[in-house]
């Protein structure tokens, strides 16, 4: 599967599929994807082969332990690092080129959620992490 940023400059490809994916609505995501929340698949980081533009990407400490990966150049969000799962990384659905081959299978930290968004499906909700 491959994936890329807003500009192109950091392109990827994910050599396993996805293990998990859920939409997460806390307040970071919310804010650093500026919407509703956020799509994120999980995948083991020594499958996430950086194809170019590597350099390119900035790290943001959003907290202790997690850290965002982004474009320096066009901002686009392209994943979520949290050093309690050292061995994962969770990738921004929406920056996949091709499909992902997963759906999200839970809303995570709805009560965090926008007010004006409104869950129209049957997953799972989950307060904070499920």
């Amino acid at each position: 599967m491959k994936g890329s940023c807003l500009c192109k400059a950091v392109e990827f490809e994910i050599a396993s599929p996805f293990i998990s994916a859920s939409v997460c609505h806390c307040e970071q995501c919310r804010k650093s994807h500026g919407g509703r929340g956020a799509a994120y698949g999980t995948c083991m980081k020594e499958d996430v082969v950086w194809l170019t533009g590597k350099k390119r990407i900035r790290r943001y400490a959003s907290s202790e332990r997690v850290r965002r990966g982004f474009c320096k150049d066009c901002g686009c969000a392209i994943y979520y690092y949290n050093k309690d799962f050292p061995n994962h990384i969770d990738i921004a659905l929406g920056v996949m080129d091709s499909d992902p081959n997963i759906e999200p299978e839970k809303h995570i930290y709805v009560a965090e959620k926008s007010c004006w968004y409104h869950l129209n499906d049957d997953l799972p909700q989950f307060e904070k992490d499920g």
